[in-house]
């Protein structure tokens, strides 16, 4: 049997899926709870509505997902974060873009890692002492040609642990990409949210033992891949987009392999709506990185586009209208008859009041309409729905219009050389089968919502299978080869060429049948008095996908 759990910042999702004949799976349960503030209480809920008898015993995978690290950074709650960062040629970093935490470093490397500068480790000391004294609870260090040569961040980590008791990051092991400013942001973004995902896996942890489960557990990413516990620990800003991760990947395990044609993902949920689109049956996969709670970074992740809009989206009445609100005070006033003259209705309300769904008491959404329309509940709940599905289709649309402008790929790793055309819309989520019917018109889409939309992002995570990306860097002139990521770094001869860069990067990967090398370049450095050594750059990394199909 195999677990997915999925943790929305309103709903925890699970689905239990069993073995099928043909190496497929078959889907056996399903769970829903409200994810509380403690997380630890939805996930025991929907443990013990699922693991009942022996099938504890007879689990042989668990994936959980999960928004509530990019929840954390959205609301201002993830830990405050010390940076100190040495630079070199080209453009340096604005520190107005960074915060008061930010501490440029004397320190120099030019762009094939020879040092010019050297850290001094008393100032780096003293450096990680101050920023601790200001909040920091995380530190990073960051050199700005780090991933060819990590010397600089490690003077820096080593000074900055005999001052600063909190978790210490290196910017270059994390991320080996070159893009200073993406590498960095990844990595301030991972110290940000590390404390929460420790709890978190604590929790995941504990639970797993109480219940007797002996499977492997792993966390599902942003690429549709999975890693397991200890990776998490280490990378979790890999996790903090995994919500609309998981929805595509359930889009995908529902879809017909055989449908070529471009679908367009919808997933309402009670706080926001997740678009994707699978292109000729592929999820679509960034060309650099996510941009993750305003900052550009390198995670590599499924294409997707967040809108702050849900079931339990406020709908404020303005001009005789109702205008849907980006936040979340609280779930519909039928299920908080307490709440209702305190705050708006909501979108559920509204469904309710035009019968399309019967949720809580839809007595008292009515009450709540009629007071702000009176005997015109009916036709209010009307504007307000057309008004939620028209910002749908006006996102869906700028979303796909952003996609044909740039670089994407497919999880397969192929240049996508079409323009994409979505020919259906396919609505997943709690609200889906009452959505799917009434959009159509609006969108210009035919709709639907497939049999499992409720659970689609639980399913997601079940089926995801591991992934793994690395890069090589080999200066022949420098004499040295680098996988930073890997903790890799040994010395090379001047024949060392662009051939044995991929061997050895796909060897220190562990060779799966499934690598692939992304990306090869290699180039000649030029001196003064002639030609030099080679530059060599490599990328590998393991495609998304199905451990199985349903």
């Amino acid at each position: 049997m195999i677990l997915g759990v999925d943790v929305g910042g309103t709903h925890t999702d699970a689905v239990l899926l069993g073995e099928a004949p043909d190496n497929r799976v078959k889907p056996l349960d399903a769970a829903k709870a409200k994810t509380g503030l403690r997380v630890i209480e939805s996930l025991t809920q929907v443990f013990d509505e699922l693991l009942t008898g022996d099938r504890a015993a007879k689990l042989t995978r668990l994936t959980v997902s999960s928004t509530l690290g990019l929840n954390s950074l959205l609301t201002g709650s993830a830990d405050p974060v010390g940076i100190m960062a040495t630079g070199g040629p080209g453009l340096e970093l604005d520190p107005k873009d960074w915060g008061p935490l930010y501490r440029a470093l004397p320190g120099q490397q030019d762009h094939r890692g020879y040092v010019l500068e050297t850290v001094k480790p008393a100032l780096a000391t003293a450096t990680a002492k101050e920023l601790g004294e200001k909040g920091a609870v995380s530190l990073v260090v960051a050199s700005k040609f780090g991933p060819k040569n990590p010397e600089l961040e490690e003077i820096m980590l080593e000074a900055a642990a005999a001052a600063h008791p909190g978790p210490i990051m290196s910017a270059s092991k994390l991320f080996g990409g070159l893009n200073f400013p993406r590498r960095l942001g990844g990595a301030v973004l991972n110290a940000a949210v590390k404390s929460l995902y420790d709890k978190f896996i604590d929790d995941l942890t504990e639970i797993a033992s109480k219940r007797g489960l002996k499977c492997p557990i792993y966390i599902l990413k942003a690429d549709g891949g999975v890693m397991g516990l200890e990776a998490a620990r280490e990378r979790p800003v890999l996790a903090l987009a995994a919500g609309p991760a998981a929805s595509l990947l359930g889009l995908w395990a529902l879809s017909d392999p055989g449908n070529q044609d471009d679908v367009l993902m919808v997933d309402m949920g009670g706080t926001s709506t997740d678009l994707a689109v699978l292109s000729r049956g592929h999820p679509l996969l960034t060309s650099v990185g996510l941009t993750l709670a305003g900052r550009p970074t390198l995670v590599r992740g499924l294409l997707t586009h967040s809108i702050a809009l849900g079931g339990d989206t406020d709908l404020a009445p303005e001009d005789g209208r109702l205008i849907p609100k980006p936040k979340r005070r609280g779930p519909a006033l039928a299920l908080a008859p307490g709440d209702l003259g305190q705050r708006p209705p909501t979108l559920t309300d509204a469904l309710n009041v035009l019968g399309y769904c019967s949720i809580g008491d839809p007595a008292v959404s009515r009450k709540a309409l009629e007071e702000i329309a009176p005997g015109a509940s009916g036709p209010l709940a009307r504007q307000a729905l057309e008004t939620v599905l028209t910002i749908v289709r006006d996102e869906g649309r700028a979303f796909v219009d952003r996609i044909n402008r740039q670089p994407v790929y497919t999880v397969s790793d192929f240049l996508v050389d079409w323009r994409l055309e979505p020919k259906q819309a396919v609505f997943l989520g709690g609200p889906a089968e009452t959505l799917a019917p009434l959009a159509g018109e609006i969108l210009g889409l035919p709709t639907v919502a497939p049999s499992g939309a409720a659970t689609a992002n639980a399913l997601g995570a079940a089926l995801a299978r591991p992934t793994v990306e690395a890069e090589l860097y080999a200066d022949t002139d420098h004499g040295i080869m680098s996988a930073p990521t890997l903790g890799m770094q040994r010395k090379i001869n001047s024949s060392y060429d662009l051939e044995n860069a991929k061997r050895d990067l796909l060897e220190l990967m562990g060779g799966g049948s499934d690598l692939r090398i992304t990306s090869a370049e290699s180039f000649h450095q030029f001196h003064e008095y002639g030609r030099a050594g080679k530059v060599i750059k490599v990328t590998a990394q393991s495609a998304p996908g199905l451990v199985a199909r349903l």
